[in-house]
């Protein structure tokens, strides 16, 4: 797998698979947001790893305990959605592996890419990363001052006395949270 770092979106906005082909006569890669079956993003991964495109799954880390012991356990970060960077062949191959509910076309790959970085260097310095259950859209919106995320903007939850960056993913309409100190966000003006 690719890491979302050595990716560049192209400055065209995505379409669907057969948009594409009919289209793009030439085989370029469109971005898409694949939309899988229920736990079957993994076997998604295995599928797209085939292909010489570009693909990617945020995961996250959940601890759980089974039968007295720890179990650790990789978690998408948004289930239900794999991001690719696809040839028209390519995705009419991963369409015929009947993991695919639909595609989703990028419209902004670029704001998309730049937030699936942040998420992956989030993840990469913050082990406390997790999903959001809701689309976190109210409350004051902030920019990071210092560390790994400095120059995020996102928005403040209150969690249990603990300030937390959400990262919004736009177009899945999903949310990340980050544990952040108080003391290393800024107010942003809107």
């Amino acid at each position: 797998m690719d890491s979302v770092d050595s990716m560049t979106p192209p400055a065209s906005a995505g379409e669907t698979c057969g948009e594409a082909q009919a289209d793009n006569p030439a085989g370029l890669r469109r971005w898409l947001v694949l939309h899988v079956k229920p736990r079957t993003e993994k076997k998604a991964m295995q599928r797209l790893s085939r292909c010489r495109g570009f693909h990617y799954l945020p995961t996250y880390v959940k601890v759980t305990k089974v039968q007295r012991r720890k179990v650790r356990r990789e978690l998408p970060l948004f289930p239900g959605y794999v991001f690719a960077h696809l040839s028209p062949v390519e995705c009419t191959d991963i369409l015929r592996s009947n993991l695919v509910v639909r595609t989703i076309p990028d419209p902004f790959p670029r704001e998309t890419v730049h937030q699936l970085r942040l998420i992956a260097r989030a993840a990469r310095f913050a082990p406390e990363i997790r999903p959001l259950q809701q689309t976190f859209r109210e409350g004051e919106r902030v920019l990071v001052k210092y560390g790994p995320l400095r120059g995020t903007v996102g928005y403040v939850k209150r969690d249990e006395g603990r300030a937390t960056l959400c990262i919004n993913v736009d177009i899945l309409g999903s949310s990340v949270a980050v544990s952040m100190s108080p003391g290393d966000l800024e107010k942003v003006d809107e």
